[in-house]
């Protein structure tokens, strides 16, 4: 029976950067902060 190897290299995984953590984490709470306000505004129209 034929044996399968994985594609790609066997080589070890380099430590990847938290540099785009920074920009990642801005833009969900820059987002998660404009639906929270548009929430307020859509509760505060209801009166």
């Amino acid at each position: 029976m034929a044996k399968f190897k994985p594609a790609g290299s066997r080589k070890a995984a380099s430590p990847r950067s938290n540099a785009a953590a920074i920009p990642c984490g801005i833009l969900i709470l820059a987002g998660s902060a404009i639906i929270a306000y548009l929430f307020y505004q859509v509760l505060k129209s209801a009166n």
